[in-house]
């Protein structure tokens, strides 16, 4: 069998998951009083935005929920609906991340704890997130999708990734890498 759609989802699951791991260390460096470094922040930020939320979560609310739905899959309640919930608070949270960044940068007082708050809320929500998408959609997912469809949804997403620009896609993972290095 080729690739599934959602295993392209689990990789990217992967990447998102080493950004989060450098996220709870900048938490727990800030509750030690070290300064976390402004390029790192703002590598956060324009990860969490371009990666996680338009290359990632793109696919899943415009491509793959939608097919779901379709079939008979609620977009209210479990699972859609409180994923669609979750992506929206997390881009409530890098908003606020993004904000912080600039208040700790322009030397503002309450830029440590809105910086500190916004990264743990972040930490919070990605496990939890990550483990739904995992271990209760891409099952059902899969027993949903005949193969033809998941070959359908691979093309879509691949699409998705051109249109974002592959290089971007390629850049965002070494990011995480780096980031993860650190």
């Amino acid at each position: 069998m080729k690739k599934r759609a959602t295993q392209t989802l689990e990789e990217e699951h992967h990447i998102i998951q080493k950004v989060v791991g450098v996220m709870a260390i900048l938490v727990e460096d800030l509750d030690k009083g070290k300064k976390p470094e402004v390029g790192i922040l703002r590598n956060l930020v324009e990860f969490m935005q371009v990666f996680a939320d338009k290359c990632h979560h793109g696919k899943e609310e415009s491509i793959l929920f939608p097919l779901l739905e379709s079939k008979g899959v609620p977009v209210n309640g479990c699972p859609l609906g409180i994923l669609i919930h979750e992506h929206q608070n997390g881009r409530k949270l890098v908003a606020e991340l993004g904000e912080a960044t600039e208040a700790y940068v322009e030397g503002k007082p309450e830029g440590h704890n809105l910086l500190r708050t916004s990264l743990q809320g972040l930490v919070n929500l990605y496990p939890n997130h990550i483990w739904k998408e995992d271990y209760l959609l891409f099952p059902m997912t899969d027993k949903i999708l005949n193969e033809e469809e998941q070959q359908d949804l691979v093309e879509k997403f691949e699409l998705v990734e051109r249109t974002i620009g592959l290089d971007v896609h390629h850049r965002f993972e070494q990011l995480a890498a780096t980031l993860a290095e650190k």
